[in-house]
């Protein structure tokens, strides 16, 4: 395998499972492989970017979690989600990461990406920019273990069940820390929303 992300050329869509690729990789087709960095690259970026914070650091776990998807793809076990193993590789090697910087870090306000569905005036637009702003900052100022779980429920769509697999706790907890998320952030933006409405 080498050492860099395979960017590959539009194909015809391959059919195959999550589950049925890490198969077919075990067996030796590294087809496989692409296929697999081609449907997770971005979702596993985009989580790694908001946990980190920044661009190196993201693309530096993106390659190493594609790495050990490789190197560990034998321990992978077919009956379970393919998507909870890989995040929660991809979410293991950030909390080490947080570790080794001991804090977490704020996302610049480039990388968020909240779209509109219509044209707006300019005043408007602005007032989104703050919004968004606020709620990013807001998020970033979570306690951790509030902070990840509330990723992967609101922005992955995971389900509370993946969410307690990938992180390895209860589903009881999982729940209880993502309400305590929103509350903490409805606590945090309550005046910011009270000017916004």
């Amino acid at each position: 395998m080498s050492g860099r992300i395979i960017v590959s050329k539009p194909a015809e869509k391959d059919s195959r499972s999550d589950s049925q690729l890490m198969v077919d990789l075990c067996d030796g087709d590294e087809d496989a492989f692409s296929e697999i960095v081609r449907r997770f690259q971005s979702p596993i970026y985009s989580l790694l970017i908001r946990m980190t914070g920044n661009e190196e650091d993201a693309k530096e776990l993106l390659q190493l979690t594609f790495f050990r998807v490789y190197k560990y793809r034998r321990n992978y076990d077919p009956e379970k989600k393919f998507v909870n193993w890989i995040f929660t590789i991809a979410s293991n090697l950030a909390k080490k990461e947080w570790k080794r910087k001991s804090r977490w870090m704020s996302v610049p306000l480039e990388h968020v990406h909240l779209s509109s569905p219509v044209s707006t005036a300019p005043h408007y637009d602005a007032g989104r920019v703050q919004l968004r702003a606020s709620i990013e900052e807001a998020i970033d100022r979570l306690p951790s273990h509030y902070r990840e779980p509330f990723l992967l429920r609101e922005m992955e769509q995971m389900s509370y069940e993946d969410i307690a697999e990938i992180l390895g706790v209860r589903l009881g907890t999982v729940k209880s820390r993502i309400n305590r998320a929103r509350a903490k952030l409805r606590e945090m933006l309550n005046d910011v929303w009270e000017e916004w409405k």
